[in-house]
């Protein structure tokens, strides 16, 4: 499109317009010149505005372009961080659960803490009864064997059958209490 013209064209008009009026033409033709030339020029400014615009169209398109780029990095982020969030409840309660069962295993603990407690006291009292058994042992030793009648027959309950020599009461005892020699075949 030719703007200069345009321009001239508007020109030409307005001085039609100024030749009618001179010699007495009629008033609607003048008229007529005139809005031509006027609608032409306000047609030119509005090209001219366009033509401002569109020189800044592509950086309209680029900034445009930019902001839905720009969105979609929003929606990638914005559904990351929902994951995140999924995965952060998932681990909250997996975290949950295992404080759970530490509190069951640190109560199992003390449990059995109690239980070798109470069974360190069986030994030790245990070992204070082997340790009276064997004092009574060597006391029984030490105690002459009985002269009179009675001494047969309390020979014979504490044999009943068995080498009263070889086995003393206490000697399942020790065997319990060392496993190893009861294994080994060690007596």
């Amino acid at each position: 499109m030719n703007i200069d013209a345009l321009v001239e064209l508007c020109d030409r008009l307005d001085m039609q317009a100024a030749i009618l009026a001179i010699i007495g033409g009629e008033q609607i033709d003048v008229d007529l010149y005139l809005k031509t030339s006027a609608g032409l020029r306000e047609a030119l400014a509005e090209i001219e505005r366009l033509k401002s615009d569109a020189a800044v169209l592509p950086k309209v398109l680029a900034e445009n372009k930019r902001l839905r780029s720009d969105a979609s990095l929003y929606l990638m982020s914005a559904t990351e961080l929902q994951e995140a969030r999924t995965e952060n409840e998932r681990l909250r309660s997996d975290h949950l659960k295992t404080a759970a069962d530490l509190r069951e295993a640190r109560a199992e603990i003390e449990r059995l803490r109690s239980d070798a407690d109470l069974h360190l006291n069986t030994v030790a009292e245990l070992r204070e009864a082997l340790a009276e058994n064997e004092r009574l042992r060597s006391e029984a030793v030490a105690v002459p064997a009985r002269p009179d009648a009675d001494a047969g027959l309390y020979r014979g309950k504490v044999d009943r059958g068995m080498n009263a020599a070889a086995f003393w009461p206490t000697d399942w005892f020790l065997k319990f209490l060392n496993p190893y020699h009861a294994k080994n075949g060690l007596k």
